[in-house]
């Protein structure tokens, strides 16, 4: 059965990000609506497409139509 949650790590795997920012978001308030189940902490499907959405729908307004995030070549380690 597949429950519309994703813990921690499974979000931070999915956005490569580390474990730290997702907790200094958290207590910053910042970034998907958390949610505390016992002493886990899990984000609900939906609000990590909603912020998701949000967040692409914000960089289009900065970058303008047409125009993408800028992407980093790894091999080059530029833009």
């Amino acid at each position: 059965m597949h429950y519309p949650v994703m813990t921690e790590r499974q979000l931070a795997a999915r956005w490569k990000i580390s474990l730290k920012t997702l907790r200094r978001w958290r207590s910053d308030n910042e970034g998907p609506t958390w949610h505390k189940l016992f002493q886990y902490v899990r984000y609900h499907e939906a609000d990590i497409l909603g912020f998701e959405r949000q967040s692409a729908q914000h960089w289009s307004t900065i970058l303008g139509d047409g125009e993408r995030v800028p992407k980093v070549d790894s091999a080059a380690g530029t833009a």
